[in-house]
């Protein structure tokens, strides 16, 4: 039996039958064709989408792919191919250290970058969808696929990636673009309030704004197990909205590209 006490963020102290990482494409590949890869099996990030309340019977399979890629860039934007195994919040940090905008409102999110894509994971007005250009899997039958961002069909908190007949599309890597001209998005909840208090406004004093926000609603995992803000809003009609706006006319909303 092998400890998923370090793999899931609740901290619940339960155990594998088997366990295996790969850190690279060609370890996945072949993992599939020695057929180590046999059901019953959970393919895990961060553990934060997790609640384990007994022993897997079975493999947890969790990527170690690394890396942080610049493969295009010029005067106004970067891309770049993110390992799916690198850590969310590093990444954003990195993008923060490194003057490209885009994610900064993710700051704190727990979880890796492959679940990212998986997830469309957004917070404060920024959805993870609108910086994606790419990603990539390798499916149970070894085969590489390259989904662009449209393919992978991306609506709030969804992709086709959560279809039980893509479980087994195994992300591996995740492509972004990313501005390198300054753009924030900061009309959502108290952002602007928070950030009255600092005397510039920078990459780096957002994300802290953010960090602080979410520090002053959840507490630190490691410190009491949680899985970060896990609920969706609900989505309604716009005449729902309207409704609702009579009763509570300060109630906050977030308008998606439908007009719901």
């Amino acid at each position: 039996m092998y400890s998923l006490l370090p793999y899931n963020t609740f901290g619940i102290d339960v155990s594998a039958a088997r366990f295996l990482e790969y850190s690279s494409v060609e370890e996945l590949k072949k993992l599939i064709v020695q057929g180590a890869i046999v059901t019953p099996f959970l393919h895990i990030g961060g553990g934060s989408n997790l609640l384990f309340t007994k022993d897997y019977d079975g493999l947890i399979l969790h990527s170690r792919i690394e890396g942080i890629e610049v493969t295009e860039e010029d005067e106004h934007s970067v891309s770049v191919r993110v390992g799916a195994g690198v850590v969310w919040d590093d990444f954003v940090a990195y993008c923060v250290e490194h003057g490209w905008y885009g994610t900064e409102n993710l700051s704190l999110i727990p979880g890796e970058v492959g679940a990212s894509a998986v997830q469309n994971i957004g917070a404060y007005g920024v959805e993870v969808k609108d910086l994606i250009t790419a990603v990539e899997t390798v499916n149970i039958q070894a085969e590489e696929r390259v989904y662009s961002v449209e393919e992978c069909g991306y609506t709030y908190r969804n992709s086709i990636f959560k279809r039980p007949e893509n479980k087994s599309a195994f992300v591996t890597y995740v492509r972004f673009r990313l501005s390198k001209k300054e753009h924030y998005t900061l009309d959502y909840g108290t952002i602007r309030q928070e950030l009255e208090k600092y005397p510039a406004l920078t990459l780096s004093v957002v994300r802290k704004v953010i960090i602080d926000i979410r520090e002053s609603k959840l507490p630190d995992p490691k410190v009491m197990g949680n899985a970060g803000s896990f609920f969706m809003n609900p989505i309604v009609p716009k005449e729902k909205l309207e409704a609702l706006q009579q009763e509570y006319p300060r109630i906050p909303y977030y308008e998606l590209a439908d007009g719901r």
